[in-house]
């Protein structure tokens, strides 16, 4: 229910109370649970950074995680004379704020002995440990030994799959990794110097299928669009030097159809954007134009979330378009808040991409000094503010009212649906939600005609996909299609099809929540329909490739694993549910299991799809569901094998 609001209520400009502030205390009350600022002291400089955290939103409450990653850079850690600071800026309680703290993996609440210097994060997540992350995982940790000034974890997907194995170093990711590199990332680390530097992401270039050698692998497909010119329209010039500023955008031709939406009615913008078919590129592929259509009209406030927390394993074609192409994803943002009559946007952004983060706060910048976001853009009537926000570490945040919930300030738990966000999302406020390669698309659209855009693809899957191709694949990256091209153009075509001598044993056509599909279905078309026809789905438009080298049961344990440790345990289908899928995996491994618990498992899925809050538990579910139907024998032989080495 709601509880009463704290004395001094954060306002709109126009005066009315900001809708959905829920302060667990009220300080007029109790105004003891609230530390005390006369004998709390606060670094000068960490008080001036929370306070202008708080500036920037509605609601002042939507900077505690900005907050609390300040407060942790100045202790170390999130200790309890950090919360306390915290809590004293922000006229908030300890305790709300240590509640909201434990829920992200990136806010370290526990003590460190001692506090640690560096943070060494390796990615063993399905796509870097098919590519030996783990072993470099053990490398890293036996290279720390017990250096109390070096953090090193596991870390599930930290979204540079094309760099697999790899890992963050204070947060510059490095990779392609090698055991033979161990040495040289703490000698790096430790000399202060740049680490891996011909490793690093920022180094990368974006993969080029032109240049791509041909392979004897990429075998005639059925319905091959091999004839047809490759259209690129996101990833056109994304390796040109500078392109992250507004200068070499602009020069390109940039923002062009930021001024001709502009000079257009919003709905005739909506109607482009209805007429192009645009599906959304996060996963679930509603047409952003019906998205849009849904928000009320007329005078109110409204917002657009940009979900940027690409967090689906196998995913990282967001961050590279937000590292290498900010200016699309601004100028995609301020279109769609055109159309909608929206006057304030945020970027959700994953806490792991602190570089791509500290590139769009540049880009915001340049655009603001522009003038193309801010007050009056381009001497028109629509003005907007927009704001760049980091999360914390969790996967849930990447559910759209989850994400909701975690730009409010609260732990990122999603909400019971309807209403829907856009009639009741942000501060419970009519919202637009959309990812990141969806709005990059908008200035496209308007470039071209809707008309023209739907030309591209295929029918009910217009335009083209930027997917990332990773796991046992010779030339993983991202890589720009047309929608409907063959599967297989894609796997053995432009990522070069897995190693010399091996197979393509299954794949995951949309991150590791799709079910998975066979060599089989290679020849599938790449698009919406025919994958859902398939009995898959094309999701984030992430192909994850496991070669024949790969036991079946290792891809389940890592999938169900991951899904078990993300779940954030509301909903007992899902809690129970995904551990005891982890559980009963580890029976196969041990060696106690019968073909019986194939079958326990199966019903498992069974109750646990569509029977959740949000799709988390599905996410497991449907992969893991998929590996039985699709391995059965598999596993069943790994069953006897086990059974046979336990007993001797």
């Amino acid at each position: 229910m709601d509880l009463p609001a704290p004395t001094q209520v954060p306002r709109f400009a126009h005066g009315s109370r900001v809708p959905g502030w829920d302060a667990a205390v009220d300080p007029a009350k109790d105004p003891a649970a609230v530390p005390d600022a006369a004998t709390t002291p606060v670094p000068a400089e960490l008080r001036s950074e929370i306070e202008a955290h708080m500036a920037k939103y509605p609601n002042p409450r939507s900077a505690i995680l900005p907050a609390l990653a300040a407060a942790q850079r100045v202790h170390g850690w999130c200790s309890p004379e950090a919360v306390e600071q915290v809590a004293c800026v922000m006229a908030l309680t300890p305790g709300e704020l240590e509640a909201v703290a434990t829920f992200y993996d990136m806010l370290e609440t526990e003590r460190p002995t001692p506090v640690a210097h560096h943070s060494v994060y390796v990615c063993t997540n399905i796509s870097c440990s098919l590519r030996g992350a783990d072993a470099i995982y053990a490398a890293i940790a036996q290279a720390a030994g017990d250096d109390p000034a070096i953090n090193v974890r596991s870390f599930e997907c930290l979204g540079a799959c094309e760099l697999a194995p790899m890992a963050s170093v204070d947060g510059t990711y490095v990779g392609p990794l090698e055991t033979s590199d161990v040495s040289v990332l703490f000698d790096d680390l430790r000399a202060g110097r740049p680490v891996l530097e011909s490793k690093q992401l920022a180094n990368m270039p974006c993969a080029d299928p032109a240049a791509a050698p041909p392979t004897d692998a990429a075998k005639p497909a059925k319905a091959s669009m091999a004839g047809k010119t490759p259209v690129k329209l996101l990833l056109d010039g994304i390796d040109e030097p500078g392109l992250a500023t507004v200068e070499v955008y602009r020069r390109r031709g940039g923002y062009e159809a930021l001024e001709k939406a502009l000079k257009s009615d919003p709905e005739a913008v909506l109607d482009e954007l209805n007429a192009s078919g645009l599906r959304g590129r996060g996963g679930a592929g509603f047409q952003m134009g019906k998205k849009v259509s849904f928000l009320p009209k007329g005078a109110m406030v409204k917002y657009l979330v940009c979900n940027a927390d690409e967090s689906e394993p196998g995913t990282f074609k967001d961050r590279e378009l937000m590292q290498k192409s900010p200016h699309m994803l601004i100028e995609g943002i301020v279109i769609a808040c055109h159309a909608a009559g929206i006057g304030e946007a945020f970027i959700y952004i994953r806490g792991e991409y602190s570089l791509q983060a500290d590139i769009l706060e540049a880009a915001v910048a340049e655009a603001l000094q522009a003038g193309l976001v801010g007050e009056n853009i381009l001497g028109s009537q629509h003005s907007l503010k927009l704001v760049v926000h980091r999360g914390a570490g969790a996967y849930i945040c990447g559910e759209e009212t989850g994400l909701l919930d975690s730009l409010e300030g609260k732990r990122g738990n999603p909400r019971l649906k309807p209403p829907f966000p856009a009639l009741a999302g942000l501060y419970q406020s009519p919202t637009l939600i959309n990812n990141v390669e969806t709005l990059a698309t908008v200035p496209v659209i308007m470039r071209m005609g809707g008309a023209e855009y739907a030309k591209l693809g295929s029918e009910g899957s217009s335009g083209t996909k930027v997917v990332s191709v990773s796991g046992h694949v010779q030339r993983p990256g991202n890589y720009e299609i047309e929608l409907g091209i063959p599967s297989r153009e894609i796997i053995y075509g432009l990522a070069g099809g897995p190693p010399e001598g091996r197979q393509v044993k299954c794949w995951f056509p949309g991150g590791s929540s799709a079910p998975v599909l066979t060599a089989a279905e290679l020849d599938v078309p790449y698009d919406f329909e025919a994958m859902a026809k398939a009995g898959s789905m094309l999701g984030s438009g992430a192909i994850i490739v496991v070669d024949d080298s790969t036991p079946i049961l290792d891809v389940a344990m890592k999938v169900a694993k991951f899904y078990a440790h993300e779940s954030f345990g509301k909903c007992t289908p899902c809690r129970e549910g995904t551990n005891w899928t982890v559980k009963m995996l580890g029976r196969i491994e041990r060696g106690d299991a019968t073909p019986m618990d194939l079958e326990i498992m199966a019903g498992v899925q069974e109750n646990i799809i569509g029977n959740c809050l949000c799709v988390l538990g599905d996410a497991m579910a449907m992969p893991i569901g998929s590996i039985i139907a699709q391995f059965r024998s598999e596993l069943e032989e790994q069953i006897e094998r086990a059974r046979l080495a336990e007993a001797a």
